[in-house]
């Protein structure tokens, strides 16, 4: 009796040891799937707006794409360092004194034209917690094109490592000519004006026609603006694209901004998913 009940306990533990392996198995099945279409949100969404801004940007288009959030790690800096740099295959690694502080770098080339660069960056922010910014940038049209592949990559590398990592994407060249961006005004001479003012519905009616072709390829809601005399920005709710962020209580998934670019006496346009983190 006592080898039965002995054996019918044995089987009992063995049984809830399968079950608890196959839980964990699935739960991190689910993860990684949730890693997995995170990533692939990002990849589909940076597809968008380079499709979108073929008609806006004339030349070459330089890409900015960040993944960056918070990382809980029980690691010393520099043990988390080289495993992120590890997991990435970023081999120049070094460290700095900011403000203070060590901060880790690892930065890498890829593509046979090494036409895509990464940089990764890694900071305590306290016992256990540490920053991350991921950023990819591009130096060719070739590599533009490989920028939607390789930041999903790297993001869902990054998000299966524990790092709380946002996507933010931005790109940024001339304004193509339909802008027809008119000569600047000269203040000196605008005696109806105030000193260092002029009228900003010249950089406004430039930004309507952008706007517009904007808006032949994606759903648009426009949420918030911003205008000077030199400077026009919107920010837009697109039920297009999946990746959001909250701003003035509304999920936003665009902005796009034009500047008037003194140096070169021509429009710049800016694009920036779900928000523009970079200067225009």
């Amino acid at each position: 009796m006592k080898n039965r009940w002995g054996i019918l306990m044995m089987v009992i533990v063995v049984g809830v040891i399968i079950i608890k392996s196959l839980n964990i198995a699935g739960a991190a099945a689910i993860a990684d799937a949730a890693y997995s279409a995170e990533a692939a949100s990002s990849h589909t969404q940076l597809r968008q707006l380079l499709a979108a801004s073929e008609d806006l940007i004339q030349g070459s288009r330089q890409a900015t794409v960040k993944w960056q959030g918070e990382w809980h790690a029980a690691l010393s800096l520099e043990a988390a360092a080289e495993l992120l740099a590890d997991r990435l295959g970023l081999a120049d690694r070094y460290t700095e004194k900011v403000h203070g502080n060590q901060v880790f770098y690892a930065e890498g080339v890829f593509g046979e034209a090494e036409d895509v660069h990464g940089k990764l960056v890694l900071m305590l922010q306290e016992e256990g917690i540490y920053y991350v910014v991921l950023r990819l940038e591009n130096s060719t049209d070739e590599g533009l094109q490989r920028l939607p592949e390789i930041g999903e990559s790297w993001g869902e590398a990054l998000l299966g490592e524990g790092v709380r990592a946002k996507w933010n994407a931005a790109l940024q060249g001339e304004a193509a000519e339909f802008v027809n961006a008119p000569e600047w005004p000269d203040f000196g001479q605008d005696d109806s004006a105030g000193a260092g003012e002029a009228d900003p519905m010249s950089a406004l009616a430039a930004f309507a026609k952008l706007e517009s072709r904007m808006k032949e390829q994606l759903k648009l809601q426009a949420a918030e603006s911003f205008a000077d005399v030199r400077t026009v920005s919107r920010t837009y709710a697109a039920e297009d694209l999946p990746i959001k962020a909250e701003s003035a209580g509304q999920e936003i998934s665009l902005q796009l901004a034009l500047h008037w670019n003194t140096e070169s006496d021509r429009y710049d346009v800016s694009i920036g998913s779900p928000l523009l983190t970079v200067e225009y």
